[in-house]
């Protein structure tokens, strides 16, 4: 019931929801089997609770490579106040390094490596965050601290390395309050493929014009869509009507 009151479903309707779902499901069941239930419910009744509780996922449908979800964390670093460069090709003490993206806030620069994953249930381990940290140590005359923002939860011995190191960290529900979906949440910045409106042919045609956020979406007129899409306005409108839900 937590994950469906997270996602904006008042609490009296989840423990109806949560009954219902008790009452049609056999006993032994897969937790895959119960998400998909619990989504499909919430597309019939709440369609935008159902584009956040399907956030983790929709996130990992920006690949399958990592380039739009480093698009996606620049945008979330410049929603909470810093100026950030993607992409920047710098020349260490040892060799060269292109940087995912320089973020510069609080009279502090950063080094900030985005690790993507789009499948379930992998977790960033520490030889990622050993990776990072010696990039940033070839990289100090440029920078005051590294930070690693990854789409999924870290393994235990990447979390006390980054501690250790004092590196910063962004992932799935890390730091506890303070991890990718609270950023997201904080910011309103939420990535295109939640719209369930979206195709993945759709999808792919607005990243590749730089589309990453709802937000930038809702910045196109009826037209605008339309044209990027191949689709008539009235479909061009039904998404942006999701859209504007958000």
């Amino acid at each position: 019931m937590a994950s469906l009151v997270r996602s904006g479903v008042s609490r009296d309707r989840a423990e109806v929801i949560v009954d219902e779902l008790v009452g049609v499901l056999p006993s032994r069941v897969s937790t895959r089997e119960i998400y998909l239930w619990l989504r499909r419910v919430l597309r019939e009744r709440f369609p935008r609770e159902c584009m956040l509780y399907s956030l983790k996922e929709a996130i990992m449908l920006l690949g399958p490579e990592g380039y739009p979800f480093e698009r996606f964390f620049a945008k979330l670093l410049g929603g909470i106040g810093y100026e950030v460069r993607v992409d920047v090709l710098l020349r260490g003490r040892c060799v060269k390094h292109e940087v995912d993206i320089v973020a510069i806030g609080g009279g502090r620069r950063y080094l900030v490596e985005c690790k993507y994953h789009n499948s379930p249930g992998i977790k960033t381990d520490v030889k990622v965050a050993l990776y990072v940290y010696s990039r940033f140590l070839d990289l100090k005359d440029y920078f005051d601290g590294a930070w690693i923002a990854t789409n999924t939860k870290l393994t235990g011995d990447a979390i006390r390395y980054s501690r250790c190191v004092g590196m910063r960290v962004t992932a799935w529900r890390y730091p506890r309050d303070d991890g990718l979906e609270s950023l997201i949440a904080r910011t309103g910045l939420y990535p295109i493929s939640v719209l369930l409106s979206l195709s993945p042919s759709y999808r792919r045609r607005l990243l590749r014009r730089g589309i990453v956020t709802v937000e930038d979406l809702k910045k196109l007129d009826t037209g605008e869509l339309s044209v990027i899409l191949g689709v008539s306005e009235d479909e061009a409108e039904v998404i942006l009507g999701e859209a504007r839900l958000l």
